[in-house]
């Protein structure tokens, strides 16, 4: 009998190169993508972690805010003397107000020496021409200057900072009650006294150097552990 096999004609193998052609095409499609994508995943895991890590600082510090290593003369005794004033009080912005960057005073006094000094004045701003974000060092006043000395805690080439704001909330109660008399004189401008509740709100908006569509936004509140106390009982 007649051999009748054929083998595969030119059209079979062109129509059989295209499909693979396809394939190889789909495959490496899927590889790029999957690439790209975890490339974003990882700018974004790295950008939410140095947001995070900048957010933590900024809490850490900031509680520290007014302390005082002699914070028991701001105590009234009941005597005829008033109480101290904190030199270390103050925060910027002020009460109910918000801001672009943030000061704020404690002790680093081995031995309190009452008073202020520039060593002992701190905040956070941003860098605006290299959108890092620093923190002061050194200050000659409680509201930052252009004179300070500052450290970046972000990298520029790796994390913009973009927005940076704070709001001061600040909730003042009396503490007429605990005094001995508690009946404020007419026209008294130091009674009754007051101990100041503080709360800062903190937003930080960053974006990725190398990605500018990669961003990230972080909000925090810091409840302020030193409390402002002012004023004075009557008769104090």
């Amino acid at each position: 009998m007649p051999d009748r096999s054929t083998g595969l004609g030119l059209i079979e193998i062109m129509v059989a190169i295209a499909l693979g052609l396809f394939l190889v095409a789909s495959v490496a499609a899927l590889v790029v993508g999957q690439l790209a994508e975890q490339r974003r995943l990882l700018l974004e895991s790295r950008l939410n972690q140095d947001l995070r890590a900048t957010a933590d600082l900024i809490v850490r510090d900031l509680r520290r805010a007014g302390h005082w290593g002699s914070a028991e003369r701001g105590v009234w005794s009941g005597g005829p003397t008033a109480p101290a004033a904190n030199p270390y009080a103050g925060l910027h912005p002020g009460a109910d107000t918000a801001a672009a960057s943030l000061g704020y005073s404690y002790s680093r006094d081995t031995t309190e020496d009452q008073a202020s000094g520039n060593a002992e004045k701190f905040g956070f701003r941003i860098n605006t021409n290299t959108r890092a974000f620093e923190l002061r060092l050194a200050g000659n006043d409680i509201t930052p200057g252009n004179g300070d000395q500052w450290q970046a805690l972000t990298d520029p080439a790796l994390l913009r900072v973009t927005r940076w704001q704070v709001r001061h909330e600040s909730r003042s109660v009396s503490l007429l009650g605990h005094c001995a008399i508690p009946v404020c004189p007419t026209g008294s401008s130091t009674c009754p006294p007051t101990v100041r509740l503080r709360q800062v709100h903190i937003e930080l908006d960053a974006t990725d150097a190398r990605d500018s569509s990669v961003q990230r936004s972080l909000v925090t509140r810091v409840r302020l552990r030193n409390d402002e106390v002012s004023g004075a009982c009557p008769g104090a």
